[in-house]
């Protein structure tokens, strides 16, 4: 508040010795310059009388000549000081204009309501250091799931377009530098309630500056970042970041499942975020034909994302052919060919006629589009991988129906939801790769026929006094409550549900077995129809239908129930 003041003072500091030397010495001249009464006696005004009229003249209010008719040099006078004070007034409102709209001021007064705001804040929020694609839509998703969120970017563009967003929870939002620990501060990382800090931005070594400020700012606080290249990330994890993302990773070893395990890469991808209507990868069909077969590959576009792919399925296939624009640039191996992949003379030359998948991997969407169709017109039943650096552009990808389909900023966005909002999903997706073949088959078909073919949604319990009292007191009365009970009752069947992971004391349990009993502490992950209501949420808060499902409580009328069960507790 302070430098808001000391800032209207400075701005206003000539304006305001204008109005008050004019009428400072309107005043003055208005004592000195004497009157007549209707006597015919000579008179002066009071330093209080010529200022009160001083003051509506000033002001253009105009309550006439008091106490008495001026004279000719009174009214002279006042003439002279009418003109002066307009003049002044307008001098001053220019300036006040001004002032209001000088982006010193305007960033002043937003810096200090954002602090207001962040002091406000009595719930848990997470930090967004930066607002492009990825911001927008992780901010989105945290929202949607009542979590507030506060933004700093630096681009005004950026942050304005947030009061155009319609957000169940508005972010409080600040146009700032994310590398200053003085900003992370403002934005409450020191605040009890700050939840973490997720560093988005395009430029790696900036959200490693925002990384390392957090960490010098609170030690405790968890620091996700995206790092895109390897040294950058090296250095991000070496004093301590909790969690780095490196999407064309993330998207190699997806594609590698694809081509290897296509149920695995379905089972993975129904958890990957349930919280957006969006997709991290469209796969044209679920079927056999539809995923990529290991003969040959060609990359069309040797940077991070086919470095990465290239080396991801190397051992996997058959044959991969390289298409650079500067191969010894790019480092690329020994046999690439020079071009962009967007002509049908390079693509002929690497084989396009006997390959089984092509992959448009440029940092350009028109030139990947370009590869995509120019591939199909040679082989249409080709099977095309292609990234999408805008998002904007993604409907076109769409239309050029290209089967699978890199985005970037969504690839990142699914990884940190989830990584927030559901921990255990993100241990189930990790273990998963350890299940054998059968038992991935035999999984993915239950979850299918138990949701009827559409896409499954998971559910955590925890098994404490404070998620879920009523069991916890069955468990602690000396009750078996068994994964297998919980899951699933014959009285209940649209309320079936399937264990995917158990977490007891740190160690986590793929697929638990239905007769392992529960224990206080332990953490469930479920999946289930969608839209549905499962039946641990059914049982969680609720004695009388645990009354008659787990203890097998005939009794109908709830006051027999209550009865039969303190004659047992007595017995």
């Amino acid at each position: 508040m302070a430098n808001i003041f000391f800032l209207v003072l400075r701005r206003m500091r000539v304006p305001l010795i204008l109005l008050i030397i004019v009428y400072s010495v309107a005043t003055i001249g208005m004592t000195l310059i004497p009157g007549v009464t209707p006597e015919g006696e000579t008179w002066r005004m009071s330093y209080f009388h010529a200022f009160y009229f001083v003051s509506y003249m000033g002001t253009t209010i105009g309550f006439g000549e008091i106490p008495y008719e001026f004279t000719d040099m009174q009214r002279s006078w006042v003439l002279m000081c009418i003109y002066t004070s307009v003049i002044a007034w307008l001098y001053g409102i220019g300036s006040v204009l001004r002032l209001v709209q000088d982006e010193t001021f305007l960033r002043a007064v937003s810096r200090r309501v954002f602090q207001r705001n962040i002091k406000r804040l009595d719930s848990d929020f997470y930090i967004i250091c930066g607002y492009g694609e990825t911001g927008e839509m992780i901010n989105r998703g945290l929202c949607n799931l009542g979590i507030q969120t506060v933004v700093i970017d630096q681009d005004a563009e950026r942050i304005s377009s947030l009061e155009l967003g319609d957000f169940l929870i508005p972010p409080i939002s600040l146009i700032a530098d994310i590398t200053n620990p003085s900003n992370l501060v403002d934005a409450g990382i020191n605040n009890p309630h700050c939840c973490g800090v997720i560093a988005l931005t395009n430029q790696d070594h900036t959200n490693l500056q925002a990384a390392v400020a957090s960490k010098l700012a609170n030690e405790s606080v968890r620091v996700i970042c995206r790092s895109e290249i390897e040294d950058e990330a090296k250095n991000m994890a070496s004093f301590g970041t909790n969690l780095i993302i490196n999407p064309y990773l993330i998207f190699a070893q997806r594609l590698k499942l694809l081509t290897s395990s296509q149920q695995l890469h379905q089972l993975q991808g129904w958890f990957i975020n349930q919280y957006s209507d969006k997709q991290t990868h469209s796969l044209a069909d679920q079927d056999e034909t539809s995923a990529p077969k290991t003969g040959k590959w060609i990359i069309c576009g040797y940077g991070r994302l086919g470095k990465a792919i290239h080396k991801a399925i190397e051992e996997l296939v058959d044959d991969v052919t390289i298409i650079a624009s500067d191969p010894i640039a790019s480092r690329a191996p020994d046999g690439a060919i020079v071009g962009r992949g967007t002509e049908a003379d390079t693509l002929l030359e690497a084989g396009i006629d006997s390959a089984d998948v092509i992959v448009a991997a440029t940092n350009d969407d028109a030139n990947n589009l370009s590869i995509i169709m120019t591939a199909k017109q040679i082989k249409s039943d080709i099977f095309t991988v292609g990234r999408v650096s805008k998002e904007t552009n993604q409907i076109l990808f769409d239309r050029a129906n290209c089967h699978y389909v890199m985005r970037r900023s969504l690839v990142v966005a699914n990884e940190v939801l989830t990584s927030i909002t559901r921990p255990l999903v993100t241990k189930f997706i990790k273990f998963s790769n350890s299940l054998t073949e059968d038992e991935t088959a035999e999984l993915a078909n239950r979850i299918q026929s138990l949701s009827s073919h559409c896409e499954p949604v998971t559910w955590r319990m925890e098994l404490n006094t404070d998620s879920s009292p009523e069991l916890v007191n069955f468990i602690n009365s000396g009750t078996n409550i068994t994964i297998g009970k919980l899951c699933e009752n014959p009285k209940i069947p649209n309320s079936r549900c399937i264990p995917l992971l158990l977490l007891r004391n740190g160690v986590s349990q793929v697929l638990p077995s239905a007769d392992q009993l529960l224990m206080e502490g332990d953490d469930l992950l479920v999946c289930g129809p969608r839209g549905k209501v499962l039946l641990p949420q059914r049982l969680q808060h609720n004695t009388e239908l645990l009354d008659s499902l787990i203890n097998n409580n005939t009794k109908h009328i709830p006051l027999l129930r209550w009865l039969a069960r303190r004659k047992a507790k007595t017995d």
